[in-house]
């Protein structure tokens, strides 16, 4: 029997046997490794939902709540529901305001007690509560809330026990999509509140303790309790047999089978201990190779990699540091003001050039009707007589001219020309602007986001877009691609592969080191697990002492070879 055979037959009894406890109205947790397939389990669950409890659910006006970290996974689950589904795909920020934004007086009384509302502002003008941009500002008697406002007073609510009874009415069942990156806090009261007890609220957890890598955000990372049923998932329809091999020995506690059969795979790990010159000293770099080294080494791997690949193959650079690439592509201050908002690809600015204002542009460039049409999202053609195509071609080149100038420059340019409209958010953000507000946006304000140049856009959608060969470890959980360049360098003091790695072969690791040794296992783990062909892990630091010890032991001493060497032999 093939792999394929094998492994598919080992996951048709698991999504079956997470049918099977969804059935009997247990809690449970699907733990699903790398490539194991846990969108598809989780889609299985929505199917069986929509086919065995439409009827109940639309007569009695009840709902399914799949919670899942970014808006992309949102449209992803949207886009594969039926037509007026009672699922209803969100994320956690967008079901607790959508749970508590009735409750108008209550949370002001939270604000209140918190100390939430904004100073020079007291309780008795805030007339209405609302939640849209993320931004906390108080306009025409209306309190705006930011997003760490929102999970705080649903937080709150949870504790109210009318709260959690309307909650269990209108989401008999809540799905939790990639649950190791929830919010621990609103974790902790769900297995309180609901799984403790075993009633109320049915969940279904989703996803993989050892790709948690949000750990900053607050994230609450693997989820036990005895009412909470642990599945797992152990086939790996992602990579080939050589790199699951490899993945199995970084996690031997939790072992997968490939489900590949075409082809084996590569794992190489690529050193630069053959480098003779001076090696950087500077803080958080110490011991790196120079910048300049390390860009020319790694686009001769990268070419290599290139002229080998299929042409229907992709290739992927993997980054640790976002903020060397940032300068390196010139994007620095949008990743700076806009942080999570661009790590996290759902910042309304961002958004709007990237999915209307380039591609719109591109379209006019190319004389493509049908596309403008669809980025505008209307039916009849926004171009019918020369007046009209005029403006267009006014608008183009204005933009083309403003290129060098600010965001708000170009965003005044489309405003004035009336034939893109604004999103709600970005008319908004607008307005702020032209009264130069100081107001807090993301990590600035809109002040700041004003005055960035419009060409560091221009560079920070190059980078976000699917097909770009460059990412951050970050940017890429949930992606595969045919073959993956994994860069371990130095650059961020949160990450250091070299002393963290090691510590997983000690039979304990000291309590202080733990969170730490997670942090980097886990994004490490990440990374490796990308590839289905082809994993080459680039070491820019000297690879030594206990790191290399791991690497021999997990890669095999016969798949590490210095950079010269490797070139020698390609070339």
């Amino acid at each position: 029997m093939s792999n394929y055979d094998e492994a598919k037959k080992e996951a048709d009894l698991i999504d079956q046997n997470i049918i099977d406890t969804l059935c009997k109205g247990k809690n449970f947790r699907v733990e699903a490794g790398a490539g194991s397939g846990k969108t598809y389990s989780l889609m299985k669950v929505i199917q069986w939902l929509q086919d065995n409890k439409w009827e109940e659910y639309k007569k009695t006006g009840k709902k399914v709540a799949c919670l899942t970290y970014t808006n992309a996974a949102v449209d992803v689950i949207e886009s594969r529901l039926k037509e007026n589904s009672f699922i209803t795909p969100m994320t956690i920020h967008s079901f607790a305001w959508s749970s508590i934004k009735q409750f108008q007086n209550k949370i002001i009384e939270l604000m209140d007690s918190q100390k939430l509302i904004p100073d020079k502002i007291i309780k008795d003008d805030i007339q209405q509560i609302d939640y849209s941009l993320g931004v906390k500002y108080f306009e025409n008697g209306k309190l705006y809330l930011n997003h760490n406002d929102v999970i705080k007073l649903f937080s709150s609510l949870l504790d109210n026990g009318k709260f959690r009874n309307i909650l269990a009415k209108n989401y008999p069942v809540i799905l939790i999509d990639e649950y190791q990156d929830s919010n621990k806090n609103i974790m902790d009261k769900f297995i309180t509140y609901f799984i403790s007890e075993n009633k109320g609220i049915q969940f279904g957890l989703f996803g993989d303790s050892w790709q948690t890598i949000y750990q900053t955000n607050n994230a609450c990372g693997f989820v036990e309790h005895e009412n909470l049923v642990p599945i797992r998932k152990t086939v790996n329809f992602r990579s080939a047999e050589n790199i699951v091999e490899f993945l199995n020995k970084i996690r031997p506690v939790f072992k997968q089978r490939t489900a590949v059969d075409d082809y084996p795979g590569s794992v190489t790990i690529i050193t630069n201990n053959d480098f003779t010159g001076v090696r950087r000293d500077d803080r958080n770099f110490k011991g790196d190779l120079p910048a300049e080294v390390l860009e020319e080494r790694l686009n001769v791997v990268k070419d290599i990699c290139e002229k080998e690949k299929e042409e229907d193959e992709n290739l992927k650079v993997l980054m640790i540091t976002h903020r060397v690439l940032a300068e390196q592509q010139g994007y620095e201050n949008v990743l700076s003001l806009l942080g999570d908002g661009f790590k996290n690809g759902d910042d309304p600015l961002l958004l709007f050039f990237k999915d209307v204002i380039e591609p719109a542009i591109n379209a006019i460039s190319n004389s493509d009707v049908l596309a403008l049409c669809d980025v505008l999202k209307v039916k009849r053609y926004p171009i019918t007589k020369k007046s009209d195509k005029r403006i267009w071609n006014e608008l183009k080149e204005k933009i083309s001219n403003a290129r060098s100038k600010t965001l708000f420059d170009v965003l005044s340019i489309i405003k004035n020309s009336s034939v893109i409209p604004f999103s709600d958010k970005v008319e908004v953000l607008y307005k702020k602007m032209v009264e130069n507000s100081e107001e807090e946006y993301q990590n600035g304000t809109i002040a700041d986001i004003k005055n960035v140049k419009y060409s560091e856009f221009e560079n920070a959608i190059e980078f976000i877009q699917p097909d770009a060969i460059f990412s951050t470890e970050h940017g890429v959980k949930g992606e595969e691609y045919s073959t993956v360049i994994f860069v371990v360098s130095k650059g961020w003091n949160q990450y250091q592969f070299d002393t963290y790695m090691p510590m997983g072969s000690r039979t304990a690791i000291p309590t202080e080191n733990i969170s730490s040794y997670e942090r980097n296992r886990n994004l490490f783990y990440v990374c490796c697990s990308r590839p289905q062909k082809k994993l080459i892990i680039f070491v820019t630091i000297e690879l030594q002492g206990e790191f290399k010890k791991y690497l021999e032991n997990i890669a095999g001493i016969e798949n590490i070879t210095t950079y010269s060497d490797y070139t020698a032999k390609k070339n």
